[in-house]
């Protein structure tokens, strides 16, 4: 099998034009901006909704000789540290998080003290982050639209992030109690 002369150079040439496009294509996703950031956002928020779904449906399933309450326990502790352990951004991913951990049962005094102080721990960061966002969109904003109501939202946010500060830790020895009354049988 013979080749041309200059074969190969015109497919280095092709591999070059494709990645000229490709760095196009690239730098017009990058002028996007805003836009591929929200359904980034909306994309992040669906793909979590979906797993806490999956995960639900499967503790949903009859454990292995673990009573309804382990079960329940189990589905608690793992939805808080789901919520936990997601990124601060996007809000919304963190805010649904939030609402399926309200959404879960909690039938025994150590499920419902640790449900009910950890959501209000977060409870009280995530409405902290959307005070803190609107007087920074209002900063941001070109006809400067922030006004003493900014500096009242402010100094509210910054409370609410002082008094999660001290739930936090109340919320920490809740789930303390609770992994140790699964261990026990409840």
């Amino acid at each position: 099998m013979t080749t041309r002369p200059g074969a190969t150079g015109s497919a280095g040439a092709a591999g070059a034009a494709g990645e000229a496009r490709a760095a196009a294509v690239a730098g017009a996703a990058g002028t996007a901006g805003a836009a591929g950031t929200a359904v980034r956002r909306i994309a992040a928020a669906k793909r979590i909704a979906a797993a806490l779904a999956a995960v639900a449906i499967v503790q949903a399933a009859p454990g292995c000789g673990r009573s309804a309450e382990q079960q329940e326990a189990d589905a608690l502790l793992h939805a808080i540290d789901v919520l936990r352990d997601a990124p601060s951004e996007p809000r919304e991913a963190r805010e649904a998080l939030l609402a399926e951990l309200e959404r879960q049962p909690a039938s025994t005094p150590p499920a419902a003290s640790a449900k009910d102080t950890c959501a209000r721990a977060y409870r009280l960061l995530l409405d902290a982050t959307a005070a803190e966002a609107r007087v920074r969109a209002l900063l941001e904003a070109p006809d400067g639209a922030a006004g003493p109501g900014a500096l009242a939202d402010l100094v509210a946010a910054d409370a609410k992030v002082k008094e999660s500060a001290e739930v936090m830790p109340r919320c920490a020895e809740a789930l303390a109690i609770l992994r140790r009354s699964g261990r026990r049988g409840m």
